[in-house]
């Protein structure tokens, strides 16, 4: 096992006098044992940081150790990890027994063990009837799950896992995480996995590193991404459906605060920790942000707070409902029963916790309570 400091790693490619700025001043740790989850959108550097901790990309800046020790300078068979990435990168000539074995032989191990480890995390993926093929004989799917089983079926110190539920289908891909996290807890080791994917993230994860346009977020376990986020961007990117956000006004009236969003007839109230926050920074405006799971079209408590908006769009998705709605200029989402056919124009009143409230700084994005 291990443990692994990236410590202002920074990556810059350069070619035909275009410079991009790939991972900037990046420090995290991942400990001894871990699973991390790096999660971000297309470009947003989270595969050049892999393929750095990996050894496959040159770091331009800064340091990467391992249990301490600086490996800028080794190469990945110098790491001892194992990698399964998005592009499956499996033998052709060699057939699904043979792809999952080679790594085992490469280290010298037995006949007999090899069969054993072989025909386990054949059984985990659910490819054992698929042992005699070849590569080219394989859907997306199966390739992709011969990729992965390649990096278990080794004992590193790191698993480097790339986008590796990405050609898996929705349902074999719920099974997968299941399996993979408790691979995880059996073995202990210490695993970074790379996704876009919020859900694999969080489903996956002891704690989860929020990239975007090059630089780290937030990093942070899935409480403090859900209920603290870092900024208006952390709280955009993490959640199904995404954060509602408001432009709205900071007012007294009659001695209460409250946020009014202009162009609409909501007004959102803080509680007092929010309330305390907002008169720190002393401004005028501010961002509101409230999840669509914290807005219910029945009461959630005796001193919950209520706004009203119109129904545009009823998407109904089986287990639940999502709800378009309008007031005024505005519009936002929030959940419901799947129960309630509620057709556009249904006037309807929605309610929230005071608490469930999240302020944002409307210059920066960043947090303020």
């Amino acid at each position: 096992m291990a443990r692994v400091e990236l410590d202002r790693v920074n990556k810059i490619y350069r070619g035909r006098g275009i410079e991009v700025h790939a991972v900037r001043d990046l420090s995290l740790t991942v400990e001894d044992g871990e699973f991390v989850a790096i999660l971000g959108p297309s470009g947003c550097g989270k595969t050049s940081t892999l393929r750095m901790i990996v050894g496959l990309e040159e770091i331009t800046g800064g340091e990467i150790r391992f249990d301490g020790r600086r490996v800028n300078e080794l190469g990945p068979e110098a790491r001892n990890v194992a990698m399964a990435f998005e592009t499956y990168a499996l033998y052709p000539t060699f057939t699904v027994f043979e792809n999952l074995a080679f790594p085992l032989e490469v280290r010298g191990f037995e006949r007999p063990r090899i069969e054993r480890e072989v025909k386990e995390i054949a059984r985990l993926l659910e490819i054992e009837d698929i042992l005699g093929q070849k590569p080219g004989q394989l859907s997306g799917g199966q390739q992709q799950r011969v990729s992965l089983g390649r990096a278990l079926v080794r004992e590193p110190a790191v698993f480097i896992l790339d986008e590796v539920m990405s050609h898996i289908d929705a349902h074999l891909k719920f099974r997968m995480l299941f399996e993979l996290k408790r691979l995880h807890q059996r073995l202990g080791r210490t695993m970074i996995y790379v996704t876009h994917d919020q859900v694999e993230a969080l489903a996956l994860a002891d704690r989860v590193a929020v990239m975007s346009n090059a630089e780290l977020q937030q990093f942070a376990d899935r409480d403090g991404l859900y209920n603290r986020p870092a900024n208006r961007f952390v709280a955009d990117f993490i959640g199904e459906p995404p954060t509602n956000f408001f432009d709205a006004r900071i007012e007294q009236r009659d001695g209460e605060l409250l946020l009014p969003v202009p162009g609409s007839s909501l007004v959102f109230r803080p509680d007092g920790e929010r309330r305390r926050a907002l008169e720190r920074v002393a401004r005028a405006e501010v961002v509101v942000g409230i999840r669509p799971q914290n807005l219910a079209l029945e009461p959630v408590e005796a001193r919950g707070e209520r706004i009203e908006a119109e129904v545009d769009i009823f998407e109904y998705l089986g287990e639940m409902a999502i709800l378009a709605l309008r007031s005024g200029e505005r519009m936002f989402r929030a959940l419901a029963s799947p129960r309630r056919r509620l057709e556009p124009g249904t006037p309807v009143a929605l309610h929230y916790r005071r608490e469930d409230v999240m302020l944002f700084d409307p210059a920066t994005g960043d947090f303020i309570a």
